[in-house]
């Protein structure tokens, strides 16, 4: 990329046109000729044009390698201030606009805001999404030279309980076999560890851990209705499930799909085969939007 060509693009990308950027000093015909390459810009007009696209003269005059370091350069400012407010999305989208070719750190950052991108969609019920964004996250930890095991083990987490909703949720990059060198600590974590040893009838582990959780939250009230239900109190659980729906703090479609869940195997074991087959209908419904594509 010539310098002309270069200029047009910074240019374009802060939406100048080619009388805002031409300023006083120039020309807006000259600066036409300098973008087609028709003509060569003295040292003068280089500084002058670099101040006003506010970056440095030796990007504008720097090979292809050295590019890669000043438009990296450039954009780290705002590459921190979106990692910082948790901006997952501005920050991958910064971090490939100033590298394309990811070095170590930006593929570290990448990595980093996948899973935050990863997170996001699934607790908005865009399951598919999720799993494109947590496998790309896995990719670019094992192109880094840096620890990035966290990546691994948080994804591990949701790509277990993906499992519990559909076996067609799954990695296509996460060993299952290896042993994961982190442990991924959250009450997201917890509350699938628990799930996991009710399966296997390990109520002394759940009881035991029920008391990491707030009481109020969605994690500990399924926890005690699953108990319920293991220790065959269906009808009691049912009421507990039936007053998390009408509550007015709405479900998110995640926690709406293991409350319709369990309410189908209440109604059936209480024998109301009616209330049964309606909230069966309505998971297979949601289960449906859960795994669309998008």
């Amino acid at each position: 990329m010539n310098i002309g060509e270069k200029i047009r693009e910074l240019r374009v990308a802060k939406l100048m046109t080619q009388s805002e950027l031409a300023g006083t000093q120039i020309t807006r015909n000259m600066l036409s000729c300098i973008e087609n390459g028709t003509a060569q810009p003295s040292l003068s007009t280089i500084l002058y044009i670099a101040s006003r696209l506010n970056v440095p003269a030796g990007f504008l005059l720097a090979d292809e390698g050295d590019e890669i370091v000043y438009r990296k350069m450039n954009g780290l400012a705002n590459i921190k201030r979106a990692y910082s407010a948790g901006d997952w999305r501005g920050c991958r989208s910064l971090c490939l606009s100033a590298c394309p070719e990811p070095d170590d750190e930006i593929s570290l950052l990448l990595a980093d805001c996948d899973l935050g991108i990863a997170i996001e969609e699934f607790w908005h019920g865009r399951l598919r999404s999720s799993c494109r964004f947590f496998d790309e996250a896995i990719g670019y930890a094992e192109k880094t030279i840096y620890k990035a095991e966290h990546v691994d083990a948080c994804a591990a987490v949701f790509f277990r309980y993906m499992q519990r909703i559909s076996p067609t949720l799954y990695s296509d990059f996460l060993d299952e076999e290896r042993e994961l060198g982190v442990r991924y600590h959250s009450p997201f974590s917890d509350y699938v560890d628990v799930l996991e040893s009710l399966d296997n009838q390990d109520h002394h582990y759940a009881a035991e851990a029920l008391g990491r959780f707030d009481p109020k939250s969605f994690f500990a009230t399924h926890i005690r209705i699953r108990i319920m239900m293991d220790s065959h109190h269906y009808a009691e659980a049912r009421g507990e499930l039936l007053e998390m729906l009408a509550s007015e703090d709405p479900l998110n479609e995640i926690e709406l799909f293991t409350v319709l869940s369990e309410l189908e195997i209440c109604c059936r074991e209480t024998e109301d085969y009616k209330g049964a087959y309606n909230f069966a209908s309505e998971k297979v419904q949601l289960l449906e939007q859960l795994l669309k594509e998008i």
